[in-house]
């Protein structure tokens, strides 16, 4: 009961202070915020910016206080490039820089750099950082190779956070840089299209060639195996053909294979059976 008396004596002493002091009001700081609050005197005192944020809750503040809020959660800043690659090729891609500000040192760096830090300080690095590290590469390894992004990625961070935020002070946490899909414009995409499909045109008739051009030799040398091999029996062209059109298969490797010997030479065949 004890207890309970004092919260509501305390409740009713902040009611009755509010309602004492004219002007005063109570803010709201949400979670994942800070609330820096900027005194603006009107007469006396030196005014300025409190080093100790608001936290999360409500505060009373005099007229003369401003409570400027600040998102200390991770935010992704994106900036859209229209480049050249190292060969002068076009690419167009998103590039995201995502960082949160400081727990607890929201007032140094409203104080330093203002509520548009991003804008005013960090912006113009950031996309030169990406310009010169993507200029280091042809459109193809941009296009094409998902490590080239990584290495991308990779050498902007190292940028940001060593030439940026720790070289000048900014209180604020780098998390990740993102590059997005690097692509060549519309028309040259198509135009991309085009001359993949001319060349693989062309390679199919290379191919097609280099295939005509081995039957024609595997008919010549044939062609030439059955002249010599005619020439060999001894028999007249029409002879061989016939032969051939009645034993397309039949290994003859000699005359007395030969089925048209036995017209040829009657006399050799009249002898070979008068001798069996």
């Amino acid at each position: 009961m004890a207890s309970s008396g004092r919260i509501f004596a305390a409740m009713l002493g902040t009611l009755c202070l509010l309602l004492t002091t004219p002007g005063c009001m109570l803010v709201a700081v949400d979670a994942g915020h800070e609330g820096v609050l900027v005194q603006k005197p009107f007469f006396f005192g030196h005014g300025g910016v409190e080093p100790v944020p608001a936290t999360t809750g409500r505060i009373l503040l005099a007229p003369t206080t401003e409570v400027i809020d600040v998102d200390v959660r991770p935010l992704q800043y994106s900036e859209h490039f229209d480049i050249i690659s190292a060969e002068n090729a076009p690419v167009s891609f998103d590039a995201f820089l995502i960082a949160n500000v400081i727990e607890g040192r929201s007032p140094d760096l409203i104080t330093r750099y203002g509520f548009n830090w991003y804008q005013n300080n960090v912006k113009e690095a950031f996309r030169t950082f990406v310009r010169e590290e993507v200029q280091k590469y042809p459109l193809f390894e941009l296009t094409t190779k998902p490590a080239t992004r990584a290495r991308l990625q990779d050498a902007v961070e190292q940028e940001v956070r060593t030439k940026l935020i720790e070289k000048h002070g900014i209180p604020v946490r780098l998390n990740r840089v993102v590059i997005g899909s690097i692509l060549p414009p519309k028309g040259v995409l198509e135009q991309t299209a085009q001359t993949i499909i001319q060349e693989q045109r062309k390679i199919t008739m290379i191919e097609f060639q280099k295939a005509e051009e081995s039957r024609e030799k595997a008919e010549k040398q044939r062609g030439m195996a059955d002249r010599a091999y005619r020439e060999h029996l001894g028999l007249t062209a029409p002879e061989f053909v016939d032969l051939r059109r009645i034993h397309p298969s039949a290994p003859l490797d000699s005359k007395a294979n030969c089925p048209h010997d036995s017209a040829r030479y009657p006399e050799q065949a009249s002898g070979t059976a008068r001798k069996a």
